[in-house]
């Protein structure tokens, strides 16, 4: 549901309960409301529409929801960039409402990790949902080494207690046969991508490196398949993990995914990489907070998590750590940075990849 209609929508319903049960207050009138939308990333298949809903009561309090619209990726309107042969599979198995029934579950979650609180659950029918969430106010300040080092502590304590039984990482398998073996490796294997003014040049190291990887891969997934298995958070990113200004926990957990068990220390890839994709994170600084996640997550997970993590990191982040998307866009000194910062990601997993996950495969 698009910002529009999601103003369209408000214009009929009436969210004064919705209102009352936010402030507490069985007696609030809504003076006035409005319709912000939310900025998110193009490429999320599921979310069609992230808005902020705010205003005041006649007694001058302010509240505001987070109101997330989601929907099966049936619904998608690039799934016929899918091979046709896979599209009923992906449509199946895509864990589009996984972020939704994290809040409906309400699992225990360690100290200091919560979920924002889900006011309202609408069906729309047809596979769409749209949910009314807790507006977290969140600290905008940079992350710093002891942030990352909580997250870490937190995620591996959060794996610790959610152990899950499986044969396979179902996800990264799933991920291999579509968008990585139909869109990524096509793209990466053709000298002409890297001929590309931003990046280095098909003669570079990288691109070798890129594809020794992938002809592994097969290999990498069947090393982290034999891995013991959690139930993940499945997008912990930085972004995914908000820092309430009112004290209320470490991190607020939103956008919950993936939906299937995986290996031990998956969690951390995206803890490493969400500030690079974002441009935030400089190349030199990969190194620092690799260490210091991958310890605080070992200590809080009570074993070795090496192999799962950098496994199901090189098996899902490497492909899309260079900035593809923006290959048809207008070279600008903001993108130049984009890709710079990019370019020492896809460095610094391969490097990985040599140090941890090379000496298993064949």
């Amino acid at each position: 549901m698009r910002a529009d209609c999601l103003a369209q929508q408000d214009q009929v319903m009436d969210i004064t309960e919705l209102v009352r049960s936010r402030l507490g207050d069985p007696a609030a009138v809504i003076a006035e409301q409005r319709v912000e939308p939310i900025h998110h990333p193009t490429g999320m298949l599921s979310t069609v529409g992230l808005s902020r809903v705010r205003g005041t009561t006649t007694t001058g309090r302010s509240w505001s929801f987070v109101v997330k619209s989601i929907q099966s990726v049936k619904h998608w309107a690039g799934l016929e960039t899918v091979p046709e042969h896979l599209r009923a599979e992906f449509v199946a198995t895509f864990p589009w409402r996984v972020d939704v029934d994290a809040y409906l579950a309400d699992e225990p979650l360690p100290k200091g990790l919560r979920m924002p609180r889900l006011y309202r659950l609408d069906d729309l029918g047809d596979d769409r949902l749209v949910a009314w969430m807790e507006d977290v106010e969140a600290c905008t300040k940079p992350w710093d080494l002891d942030r990352y080092r909580t997250a870490g502590r937190l995620l591996g304590e959060l794996a610790a207690s959610r152990p899950a039984t499986a044969s396979a990482n179902l996800g990264l398998h799933a991920l291999h046969r579509g968008a990585i073996a139909n869109l990524f490796l096509p793209a990466l294997a053709d000298p002409a991508t890297w001929r590309h003014p931003l990046l280095p040049g098909p003669d570079d190291p990288l691109r070798s490196d890129i594809l020794a990887i992938a002809d592994l891969l097969p290999d990498i997934l069947r090393v982290v398949d034999l891995l013991p298995y959690t139930r993940v958070h499945g997008d912990a990113s930085p972004a995914n993990l908000l820092v309430p200004v009112d004290g209320s926990a470490e991190f607020v957990a939103i956008d919950w995914s993936w939906g299937v068990p995986c290996g031990i220390g998956f969690d951390l890839g995206q803890l490493l990489v969400g500030q690079s994709h974002d441009g935030v994170t400089e190349p030199e600084d990969l190194p620092a907070i690799h260490d210091t996640i991958l310890s605080a997550y070992t200590e809080a997970f009570g074993a070795d998590v090496r192999l799962g993590y950098v496994g199901a990191l090189v098996a899902r982040g490497l492909w899309t750590a260079l900035p593809l998307e923006h290959l048809g866009e207008e070279p600008t000194p903001e993108l130049a940075e984009l890709f710079r910062k990019r370019v020492g990601l896809a460095r610094f997993i391969t490097a990985l990849f040599t140090t941890h996950v090379r000496p298993y495969v064949a």
